[in-house]
């Protein structure tokens, strides 16, 4: 039986040999790179699969329509998922004939999700076990083949627990595969009424608030091979790899003081703990008395957020970017990591645009879909301090399926919103400058300016509707939960690493890249209606210090209010733009290596998008809010961001295997039209890639 293998760790090389003892055929093995932040200790899938020959690959996403197709082209009959932390997409399970299989590491229906080995330590759980079931788009609810029970001493850490489960994973692999693959195997659905999630507390910092029970369970849940319970002293990160429960009362005493430093023991909510391992400054492991000597602590000192020594610095604000991968996100990335104030936290369904970020002290990047790693994002949400989600709008072609472009641009959103309603959290959110729509003033003011739609036929203004009334109920909970939050609004952000140009062959860009990928290619440049709708072009750089200063939200001047951040001064019409791309063009010094100019074309947007699509005449921003609670005012000249764009593009379409940088020519205008809108036209400032990334 053909089988592919999702896998890693030790339970990912336990099932690959139980597999192969089975006689299963492994087509190929996918896992994941090893995450520098996890310890040493781990089993290598990598090293297992090449051993006995079977191809492995470590893709960043899983999901993506290149995976899918390779894995199409095994053609698997069953395909197995031990221990890999990516949820799988419905394409890749609608593969095999014989379904998709998952090991979990817990007795679901109970510990669905993210860390259950962690969770149920945490937890103080006497009982665990792992399950294998038959995955569905949705985390951990599919059918269960069998499982088998663990039980949790009152010593083991997650690291002996690891063990046991996977002793107990080899053992119901081999009493369940030779049922699988006989085909004999039964499945019982699971009892949705007593399933549970747990995502963990905020992540592994020490809540000395708690029991010193908790605590304790606390450090041995992310003992070695995980990275450890901390807290910190000051700007000190202090690592504890062992801790034990001693009694202990004395009233007025904080949480997190050190009550002695031989042995070193630390005050809880109630009774304390006594350090007995800890992690030196050096990263060794050492006992808590010479932890204590050479952290210099005496008694009185306390660990947490708020402790330490006089003039220590604030611990530093958490901001979860949802599309951390785009044009804004990676941009705004490396901005809050200048000066060490923030610490970002991303989510995306790729990791390329921020790839030389993820050495970085502070930046911590996850991939996935927000579709479905629901509980992962709430999970974040209620751990980071701002929330940013830029979250794409749907994509050119469900502008003519209101119902998906509903779903997409509101739903998901919506989600969002109640999450950081119910953790009390900041969200920073992204309108967009659609929402003002056909309104007929010269400047859009955030405040007064009405917001006015097109007829329902133009299906296209179902994206400003979704936007619109997320704005107003953001702004209703605003004032009826109390949420905290800021409504920016970006106006044609462009500059480096705006867009890809080989995604402009597909249409899934700006329009500002589809006109430069015109020029590389020697194709006609088409403008709708003749081009002359006008817009205002902001450079990526002026735009993110605005939201930067936003997020920073100085005496707390940005909560509550829109704020449009856009360039009134560079207001052009789309002619006069591509006339701009074409003269920096030919003025650059690389001109001589792309094909000879092809002309402007000039096409109804009827025929576009078959009378879907109602082009906006003008959309200038009033930045009077920016000015008042910012301090904040464009200053990049247009023609300097032109410049840099179409150099950062042309470079970067030389940089890439290129079948050849001379396409030829459509043969009719039906053809041009096709090849540049396959459903509809772009609008200015609306970013239609179907990824997580909002522009």
């Amino acid at each position: 039986m053909k089988t592919i293998v999702l896998a890693c760790h030790r339970i990912g090389c336990a099932g690959i040999k139980a597999l192969i003892r089975n006689g299963f055929r492994i087509e190929a093995v996918f896992t994941h790179k090893d995450d520098p932040g996890e310890n040493t200790g781990f089993d290598s899938v990598s090293e297992l699969a090449a051993s006995h020959g079977i191809p492995v690959f470590a893709p960043v996403d899983i999901n993506h329509a290149a995976c899918v197709k390779k894995i199409a082209a095994m053609r698997p009959d069953i395909l197995f998922s031990f221990d890999y932390r990516t949820l799988i997409g419905k394409d890749i399970l609608d593969i095999p004939q014989r379904g998709c299989l998952n090991l979990h590491a817990s007795l679901l229906p109970r510990y669905r999700g993210w860390r259950p080995i962690n969770a149920v330590l945490i937890n103080g759980e006497s009982e665990t076990g792992v399950t294998l079931h038959y995955m569905t788009p949705r985390p951990n609810d599919g059918d269960i083949v069998a499982q088998k029970r663990v039980t949790i001493s009152d010593t083991d850490t997650a690291g002996t627990l690891y063990d046991k489960i996977a002793h107990a994973a080899e053992g119901l692999l081999e009493e369940t595969l030779p049922r699988i693959r006989n085909n004999t195997a039964t499945a019982i659905p699971q009892d949705p009424t007593i399933a549970t999630y747990f995502g963990g507390p905020e992540d592994e910092r020490i809540d000395w608030s708690k029991t010193a029970a908790e605590v304790r369970n606390l450090v041995r849940a992310f003992t070695r091979p995980w990275p450890g319970a901390y807290s910190r002293l000051g700007d000190q990160k202090c690592i504890f790899w062992a801790v034990s429960h001693v009694p202990y009362y004395r009233p007025g005493v904080a949480p997190g003081t050190v009550l002695s430093t031989e042995p070193l023991t630390v005050a809880c909510g109630r009774d304390a703990v006594r350090v007995d391992f800890a992690q030196s400054p050096a990263g060794l492991y050492i006992s808590g008395q010479q932890f204590a000597r050479e952290m210099n602590l005496v008694q009185g000192v306390r660990f947490g957020p708020a402790a330490g020594r006089p003039g220590t610095p604030p611990p530093r604000k958490r901001v979860l970017i949802i599309g951390v991968n785009g044009f804004i996100g990676r941009a705004l990335s490396e901005r809050l990591l200048q000066g060490g104030q923030y610490e970002v936290h991303g989510i995306d369904m790729q990791s390329d645009y921020v790839e030389h970020l993820t050495g970085r002290p502070g930046f911590h990047f996850q991939e996935g879909d927000i579709n479905i790693h629901r509980e992962w994002i709430e999970y974040h949400i209620r751990k980071c301090d701002v929330i940013i989600p830029l979250i794409a709008p749907a994509p050119v072609e469900n502008l003519n399926n209101p119902i998906r472009a509903f779903e997409q641009d509101f739903e998901d959103n919506l989600r969002i919103v109640r999450y950081c309603v119910k953790h009390r959290k900041r969200l920073v959110f992204p309108s967009v400058p659609e929402v003002y729509g056909m309104c007929e003033e010269s400047e859009f003011d955030e405040d007064n300016s009405r917001l006015v739609v097109g007829p329902i036929c133009m299906q296209h203004w179902t994206h400003s509707c979704c936007r619109q009334l997320l704005d107003r109920l953001i702004w209703a909970y605003g004032r009826k939960d109390g949420l905290q939050f800021t409504l920016f609004r970006p106006f044609n952000w462009i500059g480096p690493r705006l867009d890809r140009l080989d995604s402009a062959r597909i249409g899934s860009c700006r329009l500002i890249t589809q006109l430069i990928l015109n020029l590389v290619e020697g194709t006609p440049t088409l403008l709708i209606d003749g081009g002359g709708q006008k817009r205002c072009f902001t450079d990526v750089a002026d735009g993110v210090e605005g939201l930067f200063r936003i997020i920073e939200n100085k005496d707390g001047l940005c909560d509550g209010k829109i704020i449009n951040l856009g360039s009134p001064d560079n207001e052009i019409s789309i002619r006069q733009l591509a006339e701009m791309l074409r003269e920096a063009f030919e003025q650059h010094p690389l001109r001589d290596r792309f094909a000879p100019p092809a002309g402007i074309l000039e096409v109804e947007s009827g025929t576009c998008c078959g009378g879907g699509c109602q082009e906006i005449p003008s959309c200038r921003p009033s930045v009077r809010n920016a000015r008042r609670y910012l301090d904040w005012t464009p200053v990049v000249p247009l023609e300097q961001s032109v410049r840099q764009t179409v150099d950062y593009f042309l470079r970067q379409w030389l940089k890439a295997p290129q079948p050849s940088l001379l396409k030829a020519k459509p043969a009719s205008l039906h053809d041009i039209v096709s090849a540049a809108f396959p459903s509809e036209p772009q609008l200015m400032g609306v970013n239609t890639n179907g990824s997580p990334s909002q522009e």
